[in-house]
């Protein structure tokens, strides 16, 4: 189930994970964006990290296309559809 709402985790006292659900929150953030969609083709990733001079680090993080699950889900409707299809077809 898709997450609806940001959230955030503190990892240790100087690292903070802020995940942003809208894109469109995450966008207005003024910072260099990295795209780990590449090395994570099962569930692409955006960041934007913003470090303080005193040490702590604060990477913002906002997940994009279908999960596993949502993927799944997705064959298995269009295998189910492909099946009724063909029972329907007379030979």
């Amino acid at each position: 189930m898709p997450l609806d709402s940001n959230w955030a985790s503190v990892m240790t006292p100087d690292y903070v994970y802020v995940g942003i659900v809208k894109r469109e929150e995450f966008d207005r953030i003024a910072l260099p964006e990295t795209d780990h969609g590449a090395a994570n083709p099962d569930r692409p990733l955006l960041t934007k990290t913003a470090r303080d001079p005193s040490g702590c680090t604060v990477v913002f993080q906002h997940w994009y296309g279908p999960t596993l699950a949502e993927r799944a889900a997705q064959a298995a409707a269009a295998e189910a559809l492909t099946r009724l299809a063909a029972e329907r077809v007379p030979a």
